[in-house]
């Protein structure tokens, strides 16, 4: 029973390691406090400041903490001022709290400036709250802000356009004031549009959105003008991206000049709708194959564009490089514009080893710190920290010819001339191996564990049979067993019967024998000398012997043995 005992103790112990191992921390994390954020809604007219209150209240009576909190705003609207704990611009705004020992509010105050007419939002775009035991809160309530922005007295009313243009594509009706809503085809290499609106009134602004990343089918470009006195109205721009190139409306082919094109064979147009060209191009006459025809040049860009048109009649512009003499289909990438905030780093955050501070330029002007590559007369980057419109904080490299900004991925250190792919491979591998490793250790420790249980059972099992006197059939100890005098007489005659058949079997062994008795008697010189071999005699103990001494005639009846006596 208690090995039984003691296999259950080991196994239930086994089993809540396995547990502990097996089930996930997370299940222990406990929640905090739940708290509530707050704004205020003020109204302001145009060209004041205006002050915006943000409150974070707990609901759960627990002390708060610390909090973080992205905000969003209209940057055509309002203009981020100042802000106790707040920094930002272009749109968001970071606010850091920190509440005061047993508060349970944190509140302050963020000066915007508005700049226009009109209602603009001020929302929470993330958020962290920390109550007093840095325990994270939960946020029940969200709150936002609506700033009024009232126009000046005597402000215009005029929200209309005096012009709009698109390219590439024509707009279909043409323009009129009158007019709100349009529409314009492109080809399926078009991913962005260029819009061209100019308001009425001087004082109104005008705001486009939806020119970007533009996907197959109808996409929907708005053209918002506001007055000055916050009015506003809206035109609509409906762009349909079709199969074919970029289109060229309008295009007539060039009699017999034609181009075969990845098995496919097109005419040259001879002329085209110039409106019709990629953003950055103009029109003028080209002389291609000593025939003049209507083609696009770069205005900053050393290109060449032709117009082709196809077998079912579809025309799309090719880059042609004359050197060659051969085509290619003129295609654009672009990406959708995103602002970063700068931020310096704090003690925790590591520059990349192989830069040194430096200052860039920022083409709306203003200055900004960050790192250039040490040793570098006229670097073509610099790179600085900061924080994008999720709220993730990294470096980022900006290229001072391009202003384009993308996230820096530092170079690995060691590795000149081994692919990204292979370092990717290769820290696969180590990753599996450091997995293979722990989980190795981990079934050695569990056959650890078994093995010292069987060994205290093992132990445990053989001190017990150990202990215990051996026992006859009737589960006494046993005695030792006592034989009679005849038994012994009987079993000393068998034993000299043995003994002379043997030597009947060996009679060449007896001759010698004799022999060599008779050689030591003569060696001796006489009867004194000591035989070679000495004779035993069989002697029973416990035989009536009156010359037996006193102490085996005492102890011959508790000892029935028969012992050898050297004669």
């Amino acid at each position: 029973m208690k090995i039984i005992k003691l296999k259950k103790a080991l196994l239930g112990a086994v089993m809540t390691c396995m547990l502990a191992v097996t089930v996930p921390w997370g299940m222990l994390t406990s929640f905090a406090a739940s708290v509530r954020i707050a704004f205020s809604d003020p109204t302001v007219t145009v060209g004041q400041e205006v002050d915006v209150t943000l409150k974070i209240s707990s609901l759960s009576g627990e002390a708060l903490g610390r909090s973080s909190l992205m905000l969003s705003y209209d940057p055509d609207i309002l203009e981020f001022v100042s802000g106790p704990d707040a920094s930002g611009g272009a749109g968001s705004v970071s606010v850091r709290q920190t509440a005061e020992a047993g508060a349970q509010q944190m509140a302050t105050s963020l000066t915007f400036r508005a700049l226009q007419a009109g209602s603009a939002q001020i929302t929470v775009s993330t958020q962290e709250v920390y109550d007093a035991d840095e325990q994270i809160a939960t946020v029940d309530r969200l709150g936002s802000s609506t700033v009024t922005v009232e126009a000046e007295a005597g402000a215009s009313a005029d929200a209309g356009l005096k012009s709009l243009k698109v390219s590439p594509g024509t707009l279909s009706p043409e323009f009129s004031t009158d007019v709100t809503e349009y529409s314009v085809s492109v080809g399926p290499d078009v991913t962005k549009i260029a819009v061209s609106a100019e308001a009425n009134d001087e004082s109104a602004t005008v705001t486009v959105n939806g020119t970007s990343n533009l996907q197959m089918g109808e996409n929907t470009v708005n053209c918002v003008v506001t007055a000055a006195d916050g009015q506003s109205q809206t035109y609509i721009i409906h762009v349909t991206k079709t199969e074919g190139g970029a289109e060229a409306g309008g295009a007539v082919a060039a009699g017999d000049l034609t181009v075969v094109i990845d098995q496919v064979q097109y005419n040259v147009a001879q002329s085209f709708d110039v409106t019709t060209l990629p953003e950055g191009f103009e029109g003028f006459t080209y002389n291609y194959k000593g025939q003049d025809i209507m083609a696009g040049r770069g205005i900053q860009k050393d290109l060449l564009l032709i117009c082709l048109v196809n077998g079912d009649g579809e025309a799309k512009f090719f880059i042609y490089d004359e050197a060659k003499d051969s085509f290619s289909a003129y295609m654009e990438v672009s990406t959708t514009p995103k602002s970063v905030i700068v931020l310096t780093p704090d003690e925790s955050v590591t520059v990349p080893a192989g830069f040194t501070e430096g200052i860039m330029n920022l083409p709306g002007g203003g200055q900004v710190s960050g790192w250039v590559p040490a040793g570098e007369e006229n670097p073509q980057y610099m790179i600085f920290y900061g924080m994008n419109w999720n709220g993730v904080k990294e470096f980022y490299r900006y290229d001072l010819e391009e202003n384009t900004i993308q996230r820096y991925f530092q170079d690995i250190p060691g590795v000149s001339g081994i692919s990204s792919d292979q370092y990717q491979d290769v820290v696969g591998t180590y990753s599996d191996l450091l997995h293979d490793y722990d989980m190795r250790g981990i079934v050695i420790i569990f056959l650890g564990v078994v093995c010292a249980g069987l060994v205290v059972t093992l132990i445990v099992v053989l001190k017990k049979k150990g202990g215990k006197p051996k026992t006859d059939d009737g589960g006494k100890p046993e005695k030792k067993s006592r034989r009679k005098p005849e038994d012994h007489l009987a079993a000393a005659e068998q034993a000299a019967s043995r003994e002379a058949d043997v030597r009947k079997e060996e009679p060449e062994e007896e001759a010698l024998d004799e022999n060599r008795d008779q050689g030591s008697e003569n060696a001796g010189g006489g009867e004194g000398s000591a035989p070679e071999e000495d004779d035993f005699q069989l002697v029973d103990l416990d035989s009536d012997d009156e010359e037996l001494p006193e102490e085996r005639q005492e102890n011959k009846d508790e000892d029935d043995d028969i012992e050898l006596i050297d004669l």
